[in-house]
């Protein structure tokens, strides 16, 4: 055998080892990212957890997918404690953020793949169950909500101030508003049509293993190949740093 034929033969299976391990890693890649987000779409995060990190399922991005961690976001918001609140009102906060967890994910498509090395990035268009903007027009009803309430029980209002005190009237107004402005919300949400994103999902190999490690939403009109390799050497440049 002539070492030209060798030479040729060696390169040959190089390239076969190469595209065997690229296909072997995209496969792995994709059975990840699937399995993910079909467990986000049947909202099980114990599902979930089995295709990322555990640094990641504990990042303020999962946790957004907690009911309880979006009702104590919406009372942070309006600086009032959740057992000031009566039965009436608790439950309307409850039922409206279990809502908008159960209808975040209901179906998704890999647009684009992109392995570095050790690292990944991955570009899906996911179909929201709602129109994040659909709730942008209760901000006005709610305001004129407020307005009127506040001139209809004014007397109301004052007495209970003299008597109570400020925070016993904020409590009062906000046991009585909360589950009428929630109601509009739910309205909103219900009557919004589905609506589509684009989303970046990050990955590393770990053990010979897959795992999500980041996920970037929001990216109306992205383009999914350059995106998806531009997370991808992030991504990598992320790993190099921390193995430093």
């Amino acid at each position: 055998m002539s070492k030209r034929l060798v030479t040729v033969l060696v390169t040959v299976v190089t390239v076969m080892l190469l595209v065997t391990g690229c296909n072997s890693d995209q496969k792995a890649v994709t059975e990840t990212v699937e399995g993910f987000l079909n467990a986000m779409v049947a909202n099980d995060m114990e599902t979930a957890s089995q295709y990322a990190t555990e640094e990641f399922m504990n990042s303020d991005t999962m946790k957004l997918m907690q009911p309880d961690y979006l009702a104590d976001i919406f009372y942070e918001t309006l600086s009032v404690e959740k057992d000031d609140l009566g039965e009436e009102a608790q439950n309307a906060v409850n039922v409206y953020v279990k809502n908008v967890v159960d209808k975040a994910y209901k179906s998704f498509e890999i647009q684009d793949i992109k392995i570095q090395e050790e690292t990944a990035a991955v570009t899906a268009k996911i179909t929201l169950g709602y129109n994040p903007e659909a709730s942008s027009g209760v901000s006005e009803d709610t305001n004129a909500l407020v307005s009127e309430y506040q001139t209809e029980h004014y007397d109301e209002l004052v007495a209970v101030f003299t008597e109570e005190g400020e925070k016993a009237m904020y409590k009062k107004i906000y046991n009585d508003l909360i589950p009428i402005i929630i109601g509009k919300m739910q309205e909103a949400l219900e009557s919004g049509e589905p609506s589509e994103e684009k989303t970046i999902l990050s990955l590393v190999k770990t053990d010979g293993k897959w795992l999500i490690t980041d996920l970037e939403e929001n990216r109306p009109g992205a383009a999914a190949g350059s995106t998806a390799e531009e997370a991808a050497a992030a991504e990598a440049t992320t790993q190099e740093e921390t193995a430093k």
